[in-house]
């Protein structure tokens, strides 16, 4: 049994198909050239900028809660240092220092 052998001939006005699949690699290469420069951008921008840390919310909020204190004419506040205070919200500080005296008063 044998098979049968076809040639196809190009009559020169075909396009090989490589080229189509080239253009799609194209757009998917130019994307993610533009992600890759953003992303290079926003790091750059961060490293410019430094990291800012908890201490500039810290000292945004102290100065916030003093001039709205001498705003309204309400008594002063202390100021909190403690960084574990300062880390928990404010909701859940009454917790915290429960959790703190019935630790201290149980030992």
């Amino acid at each position: 049994m044998s098979l049968p052998f076809f040639v196809f001939m190009s009559n020169g006005d075909d396009r090989p198909k490589i080229a189509h699949k080239f253009r799609k690699m194209g757009t998917l290469g130019i994307c993610l050239i533009v992600m890759g420069i953003s992303l290079a951008a926003i790091y750059v921008l961060w490293a410019s900028f430094g990291y800012i840390g908890p201490s500039f919310s810290e000292n945004v909020v102290t100065k916030q809660q003093s001039t709205l204190r001498a705003e309204y004419g309400l008594p002063k506040e202390p100021v909190i240092t403690d960084p574990t205070i300062l880390q928990t919200p404010p909701s859940l500080r009454d917790s915290l220092k429960s959790n703190v005296t019935n630790s201290t008063t149980n030992v």
